[in-house]
């Protein structure tokens, strides 16, 4: 099984030697939320081989100075060789449900500027999108001719979601599936072929432990299966395929 969302950074090392070592986790596409992490991601990498880095701005923060911005583009120029994402990158809906007076026309122009990236550098895109910023990505992604765009832990309006499912995109649930009906919702719209499964961990699922990525990752299977009348079997193998393909992962 390969996770497709998770932040392996955010783990001790004694942890990430523990999750990298299960036999039955073949690769983690691990997201970065600034330039430290990104940093931290392919040291990882130089030590786990299955891990394949991403590097971004999580959005759900304080906007990076100006200086912290370009630090960040410059380091992606000189290593994108390694990376095999963008990501996670997006919009911060969930900071301007506290924030309502949040300025979002400084996030969008961040957000632009990464998707620039991924073209002249041919990465796919990890994405921070939900709800009603999906009508905002899909016109931005739809300007630079965006092919790879992968909607992580994704939830939206019943008018968004069949917007993104009019495009090539794909999507991805967590064991958020156990228990929302507005994930499950997703499951049942997507074809299997544009699903993947992710843990966002270290995020707290109900009923999991953080370290339990393996665990996590298979009760979404099931419960995939469960909700398309598929084999487990079956679900373990097109989600796998699903994101080898969409990151070009050999």
């Amino acid at each position: 099984m390969f996770d497709g969302h998770i932040h392996l950074d955010q783990f001790s090392d004694e942890q990430i030697i523990q999750i990298c070592a299960n036999p039955n986790l073949q690769g983690f596409i691990a997201v970065a939320t600034n330039l430290e992490s990104s940093e931290r991601l392919l040291s990882l990498k130089n030590r786990f081989p299955h891990i394949y880095c991403c590097a971004g701005f999580h959005p759900e923060q304080d906007l990076p100075t100006e200086n912290e911005q370009n630090r960040l583009f410059d380091w992606i120029a000189k290593n994108h060789q390694y990376l095999t994402a963008c990501g996670e990158v997006g919009l911060p809906y969930y900071l301007k449900q506290t924030q309502p007076n949040l300025d979002y026309q400084p996030y969008i122009d961040l957000f632009e500027q990464f998707i620039q990236l991924s073209k002249r550098y041919d990465l796919p895109l990890n994405l921070h999108i939900v709800y009603d910023d999906t009508d905002i990505a899909l016109s931005l992604l739809s300007k630079y001719q965006v092919k790879k765009a992968h909607f992580h832990w994704f939830k939206a309006s019943d008018e968004m979601l069949n917007e993104v499912l009019h495009t090539p995109y794909y999507v991805s649930v967590t064991p958020d599936i156990l228990h929302n009906p507005k994930t499950q919702r997703v499951v049942k719209q997507f074809p299997l072929s544009r699903l993947m499964i992710e843990t966002d961990a270290p995020w707290l699922h109900q009923g999991f432990e953080p370290i339990e990525i393996e665990k996590q990752l298979r009760a979404a299977i099931e419960q995939i299966a469960r909700l398309k009348g598929l084999s487990v079997l079956s679900v373990i193998s097109q989600t796998r395929l699903n994101l080898l393909d969409f990151y070009s992962i050999k």
